[in-house]
């Protein structure tokens, strides 16, 4: 989807997009001009050799918010994991998760610091899936690094319960049972 957010007229009376909100790879971006004196969008005589006439960045959906009015964003999709990755870091996944390899081939750990710049919740685990969070209000979004450095996006739906872990053995169970243990060998 694509909504012109503001226009200009050009030097011949068309009225051109100036500002551009779009939306690609399930992440916000915004095109705008650049060069007002562009030749190329009929605006003035610049050639723009050294410099775009317009180009395009990923945008925050709090940017947009500020800039345009929770109104732009009406039609769009709802945030994907790449956007909201986006709004919580400031940087495409693709790259965050790059920083996060480096950082664990060299044997830093980079989450106390993506977690103090951001104050989002971030956590390590290798299976996310599996993870439950029952201290946390339901719609709280979490990221979830692995040791690969790949983040994935986990909400918080509903109340979740507490995994079942327990310390008794289960005597229906022969797995684990003292009788299994290997003996002690003694002199």
């Amino acid at each position: 989807m694509e909504k012109v957010i503001s226009t200009i007229e050009n030097q011949y009376g068309d009225v051109i997009p100036s500002s551009v909100l779009f939306q690609e790879d399930g992440l916000l971006r915004l095109w705008e001009i650049n060069c007002y004196s562009s030749l190329h969008l009929n605006l003035g005589n610049c050639y723009c050799e050294n410099h775009l006439p317009s180009y395009d960045y990923p945008v925050s959906t709090n940017d947009v918010i500020q800039r345009f009015g929770s109104d732009a964003l009406d039609g769009f999709d709802a945030p994907s994991d790449a956007q909201r990755i986006f709004d919580a870091f400031g940087i495409e996944a693709e790259e965050l998760e790059t920083a996060l390899r480096v950082a664990y081939q060299i044997g830093a750990n980079p989450l106390p610091a993506l977690r103090k710049k951001t104050n989002a919740p971030v956590v390590f685990a290798e299976e996310p899936e599996r993870l439950t969070f029952p201290e946390e209000e339901p719609g709280t979004t979490i990221f979830v690094v692995n040791g690969r450095g790949e983040i994935s996006v986990v909400t918080v739906e509903g109340r979740q319960e507490a995994a079942n872990i327990s310390t008794e053995p289960d005597l229906d169970d022969p797995v684990g049972m003292p009788e299994l243990a290997i003996p002690a060998q003694l002199d």
